[in-house]
């Protein structure tokens, strides 16, 4: 959750803390499980033989104690048995690679979606990709917006509360599932600027022309500019995702018509919608980003080749890049620009994806969720109190935070749950290297935490980098 506060002098925004509540004093249920069973294995031997017995029997409780409460790479201990498992598991049953197949029939088939069938809408002419393992129908459109960063302090701050509206008016439609807002480098030979002044400029055969011209050649941003796509997932007619009728498709429509009239209202243009001719070559640049075409090229209705997916610990292969996806776990802490994540964007030092899922939660489900967590943080102030615990600032911040979101909620504010993804692309692992290390620091710059996922590569680059808006599983 984050809020948005404006002064005549500039807009900023304020991220919550992330929550790290548990069952008591912090421990998630399968931690306060394997400590209650540490317990009572150290509580046995010492009932049994006493000293010697608990001695004894410290060859069982003295690593559950370990295993529940220490804590690597910023997860319990606890937490990796299971990751580590399946990722072996998948290893040894041959489900860490997987290789598709074009298909003869209108859709494709993508690395662990399966066969995506789509159908278009009639006005719009946008594609309807039906994910069926992920449960909904998803649409793709091209945004741009009408300029940020060069604006004055009061434009920024009326498209900063647009962008709120905008995201609280998707939120309360019930038809719209999930949104993510996909934000990647796309490669371009040049820019109509430059082309214009090597045929125009340059002709002349000015000198101080030709050093311009080169060093406009030479200049970054030449060679890549963000491309910006938005994924609606939305919820499948009463009928399933089986078939589709004309009423559905209609239906479907009427709500892209508002997400789009939403987004209007925020100054976020939909340039284009995806159509069924390019979808096929719109995901499959998400796997392969050499295969990307151009913002302004016309792509044709030729399906893909077979495409391929290889997964490792910390990344993930596919037919012509490698690929490492990092989470975003912590927003910026204090007050920042709106524009904070500009380091992270625009830096044309590696080709990357940033990925922002917005999922709306009920209103109701939502003040739930605060209650329990009001309860569970007096529960644990009562148990801290007693053994003589000190209460630290980052425990009293995570309680003003939840404080907020129910005035807000209160207030008639919108409920989502954002989760950021970043995913870096190369050619070669030695350049991904040099490519995670770049983020790395572009992400610090941009006051924003990340860790790099292990052993679910193949699952978080669907979710960060495939315009399905799939969501976090």
């Amino acid at each position: 959750m984050s809020s948005a506060t404006s002064t005549t002098d500039a807009p900023s925004v304020r991220f919550g803390r992330r929550e790290r509540r548990g069952v008591l004093l912090g421990l998630g249920g399968v931690q306060f499980a394997v400590l209650g069973t540490a317990v009572c294995v150290a509580v046995m031997g010492v009932y049994s033989a006493g000293g010697v017995g608990l001695a004894a029997s410290a060859l069982l409780w003295l690593p559950l104690t370990v295993l529940a409460l220490a804590g690597v790479g910023g997860r319990p201990l606890v937490e990796w048995v299971p990751l580590g498992g399946t990722w072996v598991l998948r290893r040894l049953t041959g489900g860490a690679r997987e290789i598709t197949r074009p298909v003869t029939r209108p859709g494709l088939s993508l690395p662990g979606v399966g066969e995506v069938p789509f159908d278009v809408t009639p006005t719009l002419g946008a594609a309807l990709l039906v994910d069926r393992r992920g449960g909904s129908i998803v649409a793709v459109a091209r945004v741009s917006g009408r300029g940020f960063v060069l604006d004055d302090p009061g434009t920024q701050a009326v498209k900063v509360d647009g962008w709120g509206r905008a995201l609280a008016a998707l939120g309360r439609r019930r038809a719209v599932r999930r949104v993510q807002l996909v934000l990647r480098t796309a490669q371009c030979s040049e820019t109509s600027v430059h082309r214009w002044w090597r045929e125009n400029a340059v002709a002349g055969g000015s000198p101080a022309g030709s050093v311009l011209a080169d060093l406009m050649a030479d200049a970054s941003y030449a060679t890549r500019r963000p491309e910006a796509l938005l994924a609606i997932a939305l919820r499948p007619p009463r009928g399933g995702l089986r078939r589709l009728g004309h009423s559905d498709v209609t239906t479907l429509e009427q709500e892209l018509t508002a997400v789009a009239d939403a987004l209007r209202s925020a100054d976020v243009d939909i340039t284009a919608w995806t159509t069924p001719a390019q979808a096929p070559v719109l995901l499959r640049s998400a796997y392969d980003p050499a295969t990307r075409p151009l913002p302004d090229t016309d792509v044709g209705s030729t399906a893909p080749p077979a495409m391929g997916i290889a997964e490792s610990w910390n990344h993930v292969t596919t037919d012509g890049a490698v690929h490492a996806v990092y989470w975003i776990a912590e927003w910026p802490r204090s007050e920042v620009h709106p524009s904070f994540l500009q380091p992270l964007v625009l830096s044309p030092d590696s080709v990357r994806t940033i990925t922002l899922i917005a999922e709306p939660l009920p209103i109701a489900a939502s003040l739930r969720e605060i209650r329990r967590a009001k309860a569970e943080h007096t529960a644990d102030a009562a148990q801290r109190a007693r053994i003589g615990q000190v209460e630290d600032e980052s425990i009293r911040a995570e309680l003003d935070d939840l404080l907020r979101r129910e005035q807000e909620l209160v207030a008639g504010h919108g409920d989502l749950r954002f989760t950021g993804l970043v995913t870096v692309s190369a050619p070669t692992l030695e350049e991904l290297d040099a490519a995670c290390s770049a983020t790395e620091a572009a992400a610090a710059q941009a006051l924003c935490e990340m860790r790099r996922l292990v052993g679910q590569q193949t699952t978080a680059h669907l979710a960060a980098t495939v315009p399905l808006a799939r969501g976090v599983l």
